[in-house]
């Protein structure tokens, strides 16, 4: 094992774990730690990763030290009073245990956990806890371990659960109401727990108290145990509910008190058998290793008398095992009156105690020995380890390695790999041990098949770095991440050969592969023209004349004004690589100004068609299509109410656009009042100066796409995103930006305002992404929310946007952008939302509205009322913000002016004509002519994915089958040509109606060079009939 470490930690630090600059909550240092560690952590609250309350030991051999001063020179946990806590406020709650490690050796010590704010109660006066919902204990052991000089008040269930084997000494466990303690048996049935010098009182029950249930017993022992010295004390149940055999346990030295119904009960014959007060003699038969000085005995523990009061009378009114008279005694020594007979029936099960009252506690009057106390502890700090002596790692293939893993036997190395899952290490050459160790595949970073064994040692970051990693690639076609393997390589005894021992593993970025863009030619577009051809002298009078036309690396330019696509549908689609449609020239194309010249792209209102379908849609294969300039509103796509509320029921609910393909390019447009959503793109792509206004559900979602690119969403206005639900949160829609699973994000300079819940919606993994340089104001849920984990950051948490643990995190705030939005359309917002007790207060809204120059509102007014009215798009355009702190956000800009597009020649290539029978159904006639330019009718059957001409890359060309004209009754097999991506041919291709069998409906021309073995490259495409 690498020599082990000291964390250290202060509440309201911000360094990097050292003792100078302490960490400011335990998690950092268990997100950095290796077994054998030790985590110092100053008295102080914490309250976890993004304040969620829960705290996890990811390591064996991981300690936890509280209660130190905050020089960390003394350590005295009931002093420095070092509390895990949960903020009753957060929105982000526990779903487990406070503090829980399923790891080996783990040591808790000097903790104090208090779940008063997590428990739910019958009465703001906490008096009674309710039976539901349910609460989590607060301390949970899965493998043996140590827990001492902890203070566990008011648990959710059971104070501490540790299975055989561990040692708990000197902790206080207060107020439970399952168990105080409980002891799991675990496969070793010769482990023996030590439960030492605790103190266990009040475990209370919500069954009937004093009638032997099984729940409300101090301390459970499902397993051998040493018990010693402890003082169990006022259990509804039971001091001591055994189940395990007893003969190899012992009991010695525990002083028992009030305890309802038994002081111990255990099973004898399949008979339960209780030992009360009266009949301690009876432990001597019980059939225990040791039994001695047990004794029953008040311990004088200084319980706050007003707390004693109520739950005195809880247990004093039901008949149990204890008498009335017995309950007055404990309440004279406290000087409290005596109860009558016939008391109120059982109620206020487990009343919150005060944590100062219970560490009180620690200073019984009449225990003796027993029981839990303050004690002197000592301080000491690992020994510094000399410092490693520095690697030289040599850079190699990992495919040259793999050749011949003996060349470099015990050479340091540095490799670029992929990683996949769990590798057996039962091989690992000597001196390694194999338990001590763990291994990972590694391969190739193509993500070829060739792989070897990673190891590295149990319990070290490297560990911690594969198993996050492990199973996001199952070893198979490209890898979604790389990763730089710093280590020394080895031969193994087994197979595979080639074994690497890992020093270091961390994320490797690879140079992003982006396409040359071809170079096209420019098509203008102008509204109102007529029988042009799409020349700037004679343009076309709508887009979609221009994009049945295009061929890879084309431009489109298209002037101001309003679009309606082909048959007025209201629909375009780009369905060829490279394709360029940019909007907002003037009528001139001399200059170029999207937010001056708006060109829209929309479907009449008299349209009586269908309106179904994306605005534009990227079809086939549009990689690197760009859309730049243009105004998207579905307001004609939408149905409205009589009262100007959305009719979503009836309204279209796709989004404006889809972009599929990588390399692709949204820039400087207006999307506004979309039924269901903005924009659905994959990763790799761009978004860059766009106002999203008006949106249901959600406005922008990120999906994986094709490759690792970021998607990179820039200097965008993002702006309400509607629910029914808004301001509830917990997963419900009304987000503005949604990342998905698997994406790597660049997302810097928006501004992102009035989400109805989420700003973000972030299911990547935080690692992946990049927030910088981020505005953030009015989301009435949270500004960041991970749904994997219901988790968020809101405007009151923003500083805890570190806890995500971003790749990169710099720059962002909450502050108001000033939207100059419309007053009429905000007033119906603000009846819906602004009257409604939530996130977001009166006095916001109206600073909000002074701002913008519009009246305040006054307090009491009625709502809520409105829903997603027509937004108008002239006002949606001049959406800037006018707070000149905010430099966020799309702006209005003229942009440059080029026509780089370049006439695309016609190839004028003589061409044999051939017929399918005579040339084509057979290979030896086909192969003599090889190389030549030929012409031949053919019935396409459609697009394949074979490649069998090694000169041909899969991104410039597609492949397809034909057969001859008469179908399936031309003889022969089909032939495979292959067409140049992005081209008219390959959209005639494309569109051809593919043929199986039968009579056939269409024929084609296919001209191209004739290759062996019944192969062609067209060069044109052309119907025939």
């Amino acid at each position: 094992m690498s020599s082990a470490r000291d964390w250290f930690v202060r509440a309201g630090s911000d360094g990097d774990g050292s003792m100078a600059r302490p960490f400011s909550d335990p998690w950092e240092a268990l997100d950095k730690c290796q077994s054998g560690d030790v985590i110092h952590v100053a008295g102080g609250k914490y309250f976890g990763r993004l304040g969620n309350g829960m705290w996890e030991v990811p390591l064996d051999d991981v300690q936890l030290l509280g209660g130190y001063a905050a020089d960390f020179k003394s350590r005295d946990p009931w002093k420095n009073v070092t509390q895990l806590h949960w903020d009753k406020n957060s929105k982000n709650r526990p779903k487990q245990e406070r503090l829980v490690s399923t790891k080996k050796g783990t040591v808790v010590d000097g903790f104090i956990i208090d779940q008063r704010d997590q428990c739910p109660y019958e009465t703001s006066e906490q008096l009674g806890r309710k039976e539901n919902p349910s609460c989590d204990s607060a301390l949970r052991l899965a493998l043996p371990g140590v827990v001492r000089n902890c203070v566990i008040v008011n648990p959710g269930f059971d104070g501490i659960v540790a299975p055989a084997g561990s040692t708990l000494e000197n902790n206080l466990v207060v107020n439970a109401v399952n168990w105080g303690i409980n002891i799991n048996s675990t496969t070793d049935k010769q482990a023996v727990a030590v439960v030492k010098n605790n103190t266990i009182a009040f475990t209370m029950s919500f069954k009937e108290p004093g009638k032997g249930a099984y729940n409300g017993s101090g301390l459970a022992l499902k397993a051998h145990a040493t018990v010693t010295g402890n003082i169990i004390a006022f259990s509804d149940s039971n001091g001591i509910y055994l189940t395990a055999n007893p003969e190899k346990s012992t009991l010695t030295d525990n002083v028992f008190f009030m305890n309802l119904y038994s002081n111990l009960k255990f099973f004898s014959d399949g008979k339960d058998m209780p030992v009360d007060d009266k009949e301690m003699e009876l432990l001597e038969e019980v059939g225990f290793k040791k039994v001695s000085n047990n004794e029953v005995k008040n311990p004088q523990l200084p319980v706050d008398a007003g707390w004693l009061d109520h739950v005195s009378k809880r247990t004093a009114a039901t008949p149990g095992k204890l008498t009335m008279d017995e309950f007055n005694k404990a309440r004279q020594v406290l000087g409290l009156p005596m109860i009558a007979k016939g008391g109120t029936p059982p109620s206020g099960v487990a009343p919150a105690m005060d944590l100062d009252k219970a560490l009180k506690l620690l200073a019984p009057k009449g225990a003796g020995q027993a029981g839990a106390r303050v004690r002197p502890l000592t301080v000491s700090f690992q020994e510094e380890a000399a410092a490693a002596p520095e690697k030289a790692y040599k850079r190699m293939e990992v495919s040259a390695w793999l050749s011949k893993p003996e060349s470099v036997e015990g050479q340091p190395l540095e490799l670029v790999v992929a990683l996949s899952s769990v590798a057996n290490v039962s091989s690992v050459p000597a001196p390694f041990k194999p338990d001590e160790h763990a291994g990972v595949f590694l391969h190739e970073p193509t993500g070829s098949y060739g792989r070897f064994v990673g190891f590295y040692r149990k319990g070290s970051t490297v560990q911690r770095v594969a198993d996050a990693a492990m199973g996001d690639w199952q070893g198979s076609g490209p890898p979604p991440k790389l990763f730089l393997a710093k280590g020394t390589a080895y031969v193994m005894k087994g197979y595979p050969k080639a074994g690497f021992f890992v020093d270091s593993l961390e994320p490797y970025e690879a140079a992003a592969k982006v396409g040359s863009r071809p170079q096209g030619r420019d098509w203008f577009v102008r509204a109102g023209a007529s029988g042009g051809d799409g020349s700037r002298e004679k343009p076309f009078k709508d887009p979609w004349q221009a994009l049945e036309k295009v061929e890879s690396g084309d431009f489109v330019h298209v002037a101001e004004g309003e679009y309606y696509g082909k048959l007025k549908t209201g629909r375009w689609k780009i369905d060829a690589p490279y394709i360029s449609l940019i909007g907002g020239y003037d009528a001139q194309f001399r200059e170029r100004n999207p937010w001056k010249h708006p060109t829209r792209l929309f479907a009449p209102a008299e349209y009586k068609g269908r309106r179904d379908g994306y605005v534009i849609e990227g079809a086939d294969d549009h990689t690197g299509a760009v859309v730049d300039g243009f105004v998207f509103d579905r307001a004609t796509d939408n149905k409205y109410k009589p009262n100007g509320d959305l009719d979503y029921d009836n309204s279209e609910k796709l989004e404006h656009l889809w972009l599929s393909k990588p390399e692709c390019a949204v820039r400087n447009n207006l999307f506004v009042n979309g039924a269901e959503g903005a924009v659905r793109i994959g990763s790799g792509n761009t978004l860059e100066n766009n106002i999203f206004m008006n949106h249901h559900t959600r406005t922008v979602v990120v999906q994986r796409g094709f490759g690792t690119a970021p998607i990179i969403f820039r200097n965008n206005t993002v702006a309400f995103s509607w629910d029914i639900r808004f301001g509830q949160g917990n997963g419900r829609n009304g987000h503005l930006l949604s990342v998905e699973n698997g994406v790597n994000a660049i997302i810097d300079g928006n501004i992102f305002e009035f989400a109805d819940n989420d700003a973000i919606r972030l299911m990547a993994n935080p690692a992946d992404v990049e927030l910088t340089n981020n505005t953030f104001n009015h989301n009435l849920w949270s500004n960041v929310m991970r749904p994997q984990e219901n988790v968020t950051v809101d405007d009151k948490t923003f500083a805890q946007l570190k806890d995500f643990k971003f790749k990169k995190l710099a720059g962002n705030q909450v502050i108001p952008a000033g939207l100059p939005i419309d007053q009429k359309w905000f007033d119906a917002y603000l009846n819906r939302t602004a009257y409604v007790p939530g996130k977001v207060t009166m006095d916001d809204w109206n600073q909000l509205r002074e701002m913008l120059g519009q009246p305040v509102l006054a307090t009491g007014g009625q709502g809520p009322s409105g829903f997603m009215p027509l937004y108008p798009w002239e006002k949606a355009l001049k959406l800037f913000p006018m707070n000149p702190k905010v430099t966020a956000g799309a702006r209005a800009k003229d942009l440059p002016v080029s026509f780089t597009g370049v006439a695309r020649a016609e190839s004028n290539f003589d061409y044999q004509d051939v017929t399918w029978g005579d040339a084509a159904k057979n290979a030896s006639t086909w192969d003599a002519l090889d190389g030549k330019r030929v012409a031949m009718r053919v019935v396409i059957r459609g697009i394949d994915n074979q490649y069998q001409l090694p000169e041909l890359s899969k991104d410039e060309y597609t492949p397809f089958t034909v057969t001859g004209p008469e179908g399936i009754d031309s003889g022969g097999l089909p032939m495979r040509m292959y067409v140049k991506k992005g081209s008219k041919a390959e959209r005639a291709v494309r569109q051809a109606k593919a043929y199986s069998s039968g009579t056939p409906e269409q024929w084609y021309v296919i001209k191209g060079v004739a290759r062996g073995q019944r192969q062609l490259i067209a060069e044109a495409v052309e119907r025939a009939d």
